[in-house]
């Protein structure tokens, strides 16, 4: 391959430094040097009209600004050209042009700072000069003689030293503007005259400075270095690009010859090849008889293949399915054309795939069946037991994959373990059972002694309080219970209450144990109305509902068949329900809707309670009607409330459900059977 590839690479480096010697010798930087000519010759120019316009502004000549201010863009301009047109140079041309040219632009920088300072100065020594020109008039014409006399002089003094600012004239203008401040009696304008004056003995020597340094400033020589390194560059510049011709044109008679050279072997080496084609023509029949006999063989090994169950597919050692049977299509539901070539590991989700790589792996054959989870083609998710062998043919390595779908034997073994919790909960349910009556009762006689003396307590209370009413009133202020009676007769009614009840409290939840321990079938079997049910319970929480939300309503379907049974138990599931509801509200804003309603085609009648509170965390649904299970400790909840409300709904025939929506709110559905015909 090196030296088929020899020629190509010669005749490529040959046509490069032609491309190279071609591009070297066409001296782009000629057309950058007329370009750098005629910018200098432009900077010298308008240089020439600045310095003229500065002469004329000086003696009072320019009538305005605008000529040095264009002027001045001008040359900004041309500096900036210049700088762009040296920005792309580099090396030799760098070197060459890039100190004198920054040492013009700086010239130019420098000179046009100059005249910006010029500029002002001059505007502030002109303004001065007339002012002075117009009030010095004035004074020799209306002022008293010997005023008119001192001004004469100044007037004269000036003149002299505009047209010659030494520095003797300079100390008599500041002599008699001195003593003119001295004067007395003057007009109202002596004292910008004075200002003015002392003003343009300020200025005009550092104004004949400026004008002095704007001339002195090197732009012209500046210029003309800059013309003499770019004359030189250039002529080297041209003398390199000679010999670049030059050298093209001896590597083009190079290239002319390689090629002529590599033609003559290609001639040869075409009889060479038209021999090697008629051998290979021989080969590859005796190839192609070799082929069918191997297609035999796997069209046998795929008829075994096929009619298997499982799932067999094998893999090459990148892991590519190279074949695929129609267990597999069965299994997975991919057909073979979309199956073959693709990585064995898309059968098995991500969490799956190091292990079936391990078990793959070519150094450990013949491994045992292991379980995984495969994925279908639409994404299901189903348990496989998958045996692999390893195999090689020639010098690749392959693995086979036998799979089968196991997935009623994990149905069957998940359904074995959940009746093994249920017994197991039974047994758990009676325990707490037994364990719920014998505590219950022993909870519940103490706790009647308690509420009972606690009722006579409050008796003896209201007996004593007025005889200790009159003994306070007769005798003053004494102790009862080593506190003032003043605090205790407003203190112990509300101890006394507060013992009342919190043993009333027990008592109910001690009720509550037995009911769940021992629930009862209806007492009363009876025909009731369900909204009369819900109407009562809600006048019953009528308190509770107040306090809890602002936005409670009621949507009774009317008119409802009976329910039969105990309308006081359907009454406790409804209080539980709406209590819960309340209980589950953020804030006083957020509602509690209760409705009831028929559903003919099941003969049943529903009361849904709905809430917009935090609903029901998924991970709590399935255990909201255990015992005990409560997310309320905070608050004193027992977790008995719904596992009540759902004893008694089924002592009615009737089933409990939830439908929660987490952080928007939660309906709770009871559904009881309607009352048959014949009652």
């Amino acid at each position: 391959m090196s030296a088929a590839w020899k020629p190509v690479l010669i005749v490529a480096s040959l046509l490069l430094l032609l491309t190279y010697l071609w591009a070297q010798s066409t001296s782009p930087e000629l057309e950058r040097g007329n370009r750098l000519h005629d910018t200098l010759r432009t900077i010298e120019l308008r240089d020439a009209e600045l310095m003229r316009d500065v002469l004329l502004a000086r003696a009072g000549l320019l009538p305005h600004y605008d000529v040095l201010t264009h002027t001045s863009q001008e040359l900004t301009r041309l500096a900036r050209n210049l700088t762009e047109a040296l920005a792309p140079a580099t090396g030799d041309a760098g070197q060459a042009l890039g100190k004198p040219a920054s040492a013009l632009i700086a010239a130019v920088q420098d000179k046009l700072t100059l005249v910006e300072y010029f500029k002002s100065d001059n505007a502030l020594l002109r303004n001065s000069v007339t002012y002075f020109n117009l009030v010095s008039r004035t004074f020799r014409s209306s002022a008293k003689p010997g005023v008119a006399a001192k001004v004469g002089h100044l007037w004269q003094t000036m003149l002299s030293f505009l047209e010659n600012p030494n520095p003797n004239l300079s100390q008599e203008i500041q002599a008699a503007l001195d003593q003119l401040s001295k004067t007395r009696a003057l007009p109202n304008e002596s004292q910008g005259l004075i200002t003015h004056g002392r003003l343009i003995v300020e200025v005009l020597p550092k104004l004949d400075l400026l004008l002095r340094e704007i001339i002195a400033t090197p732009v012209i020589i500046r210029v003309d270095a800059l013309q003499v390194a770019l004359q030189q560059y250039t002529q080297a510049v041209e003398a390199r690009a000679k010999a670049f011709r030059l050298l093209l044109y001896l590597v083009a008679v190079i290239l002319v010859a390689y090629l002529l050279y590599q033609f003559a072997r290609l001639r040869s080496k075409t009889l060479a090849l038209r021999r090697a084609h008629a051998h290979l023509q021989q080969e590859t029949a005796e190839r192609q008889q070799a082929e069918i006999a191997l297609r035999e063989s796997e069209e046998r090994l795929r008829a075994i293949t096929e009619s298997a169950h499982e799932a067999i597919v094998s893999a090459d050692s990148a892991g590519k399915i190279v074949s695929w049977n129609r267990g597999a299509t069965a299994m997975f539901g991919y057909p073979p054309d979309e199956a073959l070539g693709t990585p064995l590991l898309r059968l098995m989700p991500s969490q799956q795939q190091p292990l079936a790589e391990q078990a793959s792996d070519t150094t450990h054959p013949n491994n045992t069946a292991i379980e995984l989870i495969g994925i279908r083609q639409n994404d299901n998710e189903f348990p496989l037991e998958l045996s692999l062998s390893n195999w090689a043919h020639g010098a690749e390595r392959y693995v086979t994959a036998i799979m089968r779908d196991i997935s009623v034997r994990k149905q069957l073994q998940e359904t074995a373990r959940q009746q093994e919790l249920k017994l197991i909960q039974t047994n758990k349910m009676t325990a707490l059972g037994t364990l719920v009556s014998g505590v219950a009762h022993e909870i519940n006689n103490p706790n009647q002694l308690i509420l009972m003396n606690s009722g006579l307590l409050a008796d003896a209370w209201g007996d004593a309080q007025a005889i200790l009413e009159d003994h306070y009133h007769a005798s003053g202020g004494f102790l009862l219970g080593g506190l003032p009676y003043t605090e205790m007769r407003q203190a112990l009614p509300v101890l006394i209450d507060d013992i009342k009840d919190g043993a009333a409290r027990i008592s109910r939840i001690v009720t509550d144990l037995k009911d769940f321990a021992r629930p009862r079938e209806p007492d009363r079997l009876a025909l009731f109305s369900l909204n009369e049910v819900v109407e009562r319970a809600v006048r019953l929480l009528h308190h509770l509902i107040t306090r809890k939300t602002t936005h409670f309503k009621t949507d009774l379907t009317k008119p409802l068949a009976f329910l039969q049974g105990d309308a006081q138990q359907v009454e406790q599931v409804v209080v539980n329900l709406l209590v819960n509801a309340l209980e589950a509200l953020p804030n006083r804003e957020c509602g509690v809707t209760v409705a009831t309603y028929a559903t003919i085609e099941d003969h049943t009648i529903s009361l849904e309670v709905r809430d917009e509170g935090t609903g029901i965390a998924p991970e709590h649904l399935e255990q909201l009607c255990d015992p005990f299970f409560t997310t309320k400790q905070a608050s004193g909840g027992t977790g008995l409330g719904l596992a009540i409300t759902a004893s008694l709904l089924r002592a009615h025939g009737g089933r409990l459900t939830f439908a929660p929506t987490p952080g928007k709110g939660t309906c709770a559905r009871a559904i009881f059977p309607e009352a048959t015909p014949n009652v």
